[in-house]
């Protein structure tokens, strides 16, 4: 039986959420967007979580919701991911363990982490996410009476969402570029299996939100380059992966920094867009947001379909 749960992006300089029903697909019943002070949140941290909670509030309000299940974000830059050839008896490890694993792949110690692993067909992912970042967007979320199901790194979410559209059985190989502000993720989507690219800082003066001198053409440059870079990485793992089809979610790309990206890659861009809509029934609202920025909160609601 289809139910309901909100998926929460708490981005640097927006909040999105999408109230969402799943079951065997997710569909998009409602969706939100509002902006937030100016340094309410830094670098992925709530810095001012009183302003932040007042924001979600009017938000989820004007909504007019009809869960408290939630499901929040981890920025990129907040969390760690691992992909490692797959090994069964990941599942299994102790917190301990997983812990001491990632500990190894990153080089640093993890005392002030949480940690999880799920594993694919070819890959197990480790995730680690600082503890302080988690409790501090849960804490917002409880004070407003909402019951947090679970926190999932961007990039997973990415994935979540990109696991609803295909069969139980995926043919195809996708790279999904989220942009932005700060940070832009990279997603690998190969036939059902995942493959974290690392993320790229954007430049906020590039939509309007600071002052610079970055130009679009440099920063088409730049996602090129770690594109072709993260993609010949992952051919170390899996030497058949070919990119077939490039999609551009998040904020909008200019159309000769999207085509010039993708000749680069080698990779057609995807209508993010169409697929949204027919997939997931995220239709844009006038006045409020295009069904592409908002597919983080969707992939979010994503998982609650194995959580309910």
């Amino acid at each position: 039986m289809a139910k309901k749960v909100l998926g929460i992006h708490i981005g640097e300089h927006r909040i999105i959420c999408v109230e969402a029903k799943v079951g065997g697909n997710v569909v998009a019943e409602k969706i939100g967007i509002v902006p937030l002070p100016e340094l309410a949140v830094v670098n992925g941290v709530i810095a001012k979580p009183k302003e932040v909670l007042e924001v979600m509030e009017g938000l989820i309000t004007r909504m007019e919701i009809s869960t408290n299940n939630a499901i929040i974000n981890i920025p990129p830059n907040l969390s760690l991911i691992k992909c490692i050839p797959y090994e069964e008896n990941y599942l299994q490890l102790a917190e301990d363990q997983i812990k001491w694993e990632l500990s190894h792949h990153f080089n640093e110690p993890l005392d002030d982490y949480l940690v999880s692993a799920f594993s694919l067909s070819m890959t197990t992912v480790l995730v680690g996410v600082r503890e302080e970042s988690v409790q501090m967007r849960v804490s917002v979320a409880e004070k407003m009476g909402l019951s947090v199901l679970a926190t999932d790194p961007d990039p997973v979410a990415l994935f979540n969402l990109f696991a609803t559209f295909e069969t139980s059985k995926p043919k195809k190989n996708y790279i999904i570029t989220h942009i932005e502000v700060p940070f832009s993720p990279v997603v690998f989507f190969s036939k059902g299996d995942f493959w974290y690219g690392g993320h790229l800082f954007t430049p906020p003066e590039l939509f309007g939100l600071g002052e610079g001198k970055r130009s679009w053409r440099e920063f088409g440059e730049d996602l090129a380059t770690m594109l072709k870079l993260s993609v010949e990485a992952y051919r170390v793992f899996n030497p058949l992966f070919e990119p077939e089809t490039i999609y551009f979610t998040g904020r909008k790309l200019p159309e000769d920094t999207a085509q010039s990206v993708s000749s680069q890659v080698g990779a057609s861009i995807g209508d993010i867009s169409d697929r949204l809509r027919k997939k997931n029934k995220l239709k844009p609202k006038k006045g409020t947001i295009e069904p592409q920025e908002g597919v983080i909160a969707l992939g979010l609601a994503a998982h609650g379909s194995t959580l309910l």
